[in-house]
């Protein structure tokens, strides 16, 4: 018997689901989300899945598509419920959407992305997509996710990210302290971050090619992780509050190293037009 293709998988899927997104796609659903999905990354999405009845109210998001060359298909109510999470307010509207791919860390690590997150332990996808939006909205380009203790791109993920999962090289780690020793000789400096360490931020040498890690919500970075780190780097905090959740310190922590570098990149180049102005004077006399 000849096997089957890709093709004709993908169609028994989708006729298992009601003609609806089957495996190796992911789902976004909500007015909101889809809207910030078609924003951010339409070209990842294949089709919008609208519930019968709400055409009108959903005009907007249609013309998105539409505008970007998207299927727009019109299916039950329930059709749409069925494919979301349990009790989830779909408000009419899913977005079907090939779901990301990890990339290759060896490729990745050669590629020298510079600053480089590296996430262990945060769980809650939901944590996890918004550490992704914090990563791009800062301008990182790549990040490492331990394989064990942390969530994956899910559709919850990639929903809370607002398409940033999809500006971003994602790639999976095993042992983690093995990892950070790799990017080390790799020529990368290892940041935890921790509010108990030892390095302010705005201490931390923003020169250097660093590679960032973050730990679980409350426990924070391992042990075993702060100790193959080459800088523990705490957030000073000015209120009563000790520490920040995860998306919120990855963005603190990644706008000041963006701060610090064009801080340095600006000082560099007064230095140089200083430079130039006294080769000039003094080829004036």
């Amino acid at each position: 018997m000849a096997s089957k293709s890709k093709s004709d998988h993908r169609g028994e899927a989708l006729r298992r689901h009601g003609g609806l997104p089957g495996p190796g796609f992911t789902r976004v659903f909500g007015r909101e989300p889809v809207r910030e999905l078609l924003d951010r990354a339409a070209a990842e999405v294949t089709a919008l899945y609208v519930a019968a009845g709400t055409e009108h109210a959903l005009a907007r998001e249609i013309a998105a598509a539409r505008a970007r060359g998207i299927a727009i298909r019109v299916v039950g109510r329930e059709e749409i419920g069925r494919l979301t999470e349990a009790g989830a307010n779909h408000q009419g509207v899913l977005a079907e959407l090939r779901a990301p791919a990890y990339a290759d860390l060896e490729k990745l690590i050669e590629q020298r992305p510079d600053p480089l997150i590296l996430v262990d332990g945060v769980t809650d996808p939901r944590n996890l997509g918004a550490a992704l939006r914090s990563a791009e909205a800062a301008g990182a380009r790549a990040v490492v996710l331990a394989r064990d203790r942390t969530a994956e791109l899910t559709a919850t993920a990639v929903k809370t990210s607002a398409g940033a999962a999809f500006h971003l090289e994602i790639a999976r780690c095993g042992n983690v302290a093995r990892t950070l020793e790799r990017l080390k000789q790799a020529g990368y400096w290892a940041a935890a971050l921790d509010p108990a360490g030892e390095t302010s931020l705005y201490e931390l040498d923003t020169g250097r090619r660093l590679v960032l890690v973050v730990g679980a919500e409350g426990s924070g970075v391992r042990d075993i992780v702060k100790r193959a780190a080459d800088f523990r780097v705490r957030i000073p905090m000015c209120g009563r509050v000790g520490s920040l959740n995860v998306s919120v310190a990855l963005a603190v922590a990644l706008f000041e190293i963006a701060r610090g570098r064009a801080a340095r990149a600006m000082a560099g180049g007064r230095r140089g037009n200083a430079a130039r102005g006294a080769t000039a004077g003094g080829s004036a006399k």
